[in-house]
């Protein structure tokens, strides 16, 4: 405590009162800073409301899907506008018959392309969740991409 000597009564009353400023402030600043990268966590940008469904994806879709090493009978259900509750999709393994039915919403939605967040329900054929995105042709057909961790997964379904 050397600055005792040459510190005058005020000084160090103002010296104690900065650091309890301190000591109130910097805590608040580090939860306030912490509250907001949660909150940025957990809604990111690309959770955003999606856009209804347009009317020209509505229907059963079927078709086949590769990647690269294997075939698969894709079928894409879109059944309302509701983004939220409107997709299902179920793709079979040609070769072993392994099946993966997945509940899909939707998180980006435009009238010639959609973007889906797939949570797997049942099967062994599987790959765990993927992103998956379905493209409106001219023709009338599907684009039909999954990116899955073993390989992308992509072909053309048309309406049945």
């Amino acid at each position: 405590m050397a600055r005792d000597h040459w510190e005058t009564p005020e000084q160090r009353a103002i010296r104690r009162k900065n650091r309890l400023r301190f000591a109130i402030v910097a805590p608040l600043a580090i939860l306030l800073v912490a509250w907001a990268v949660v909150a940025y966590l957990r809604s990111p940008e690309s959770e955003d409301a999606a856009a209804p469904i347009a009317p020209a994806f509505q229907g059963e879709w079927q078709g086949v899907a590769d990647n690269g090493r294997g075939s698969f009978d894709v079928v894409l259900r879109i059944g309302s506008e509701n983004p939220e509750d409107a997709v299902t999709s179920s793709y079979t393994d040609k070769a072993s018959g392994a099946r993966c039915d997945r509940a899909e919403r939707v998180v980006r939605s435009t009238e010639s392309e959609l973007t889906l967040a797939a949570r797997s329900t049942n099967g062994a054929g599987c790959d765990g969740d993927a992103e998956s995105t379905v493209q409106l042709h001219t023709d009338g057909s599907l684009a039909y991409r999954v990116g899955a961790p073993d390989g992308a997964l992509t072909g053309t379904l048309r309406k049945v």
